[in-house]
């Protein structure tokens, strides 16, 4: 599957349920780390299901973001 289609997808799916805010993959895939971290899940599994190489990556991109702020970034850009 092509990525344009799958932003094309979501978008239309995101109108067709009445979300007025920018929706695209990238913020999903912040959102589903960040709940999974708050829900208490090991570092190295949220790694293992991002398909990231090492453990610092994905510490990387959860350090400093959590749930609310995500949404209100994504706030900001719509």
């Amino acid at each position: 599957m092509k990525s344009n289609h799958v932003r094309n997808r979501l978008r239309r799916l995101a109108a067709r349920a009445g979300v007025e805010k920018r929706i695209h993959p990238h913020g999903l895939r912040h959102t589903y780390a960040v709940e999974l971290d708050e829900e208490g899940f090991p570092l190295r599994d949220i790694r293992d299901l991002l398909g990231h190489a090492n453990v610092s990556t994905t510490d990387t991109y959860l350090r400093g973001l959590g749930a609310s702020s995500a949404v209100e970034r994504t706030k900001t850009r719509t």
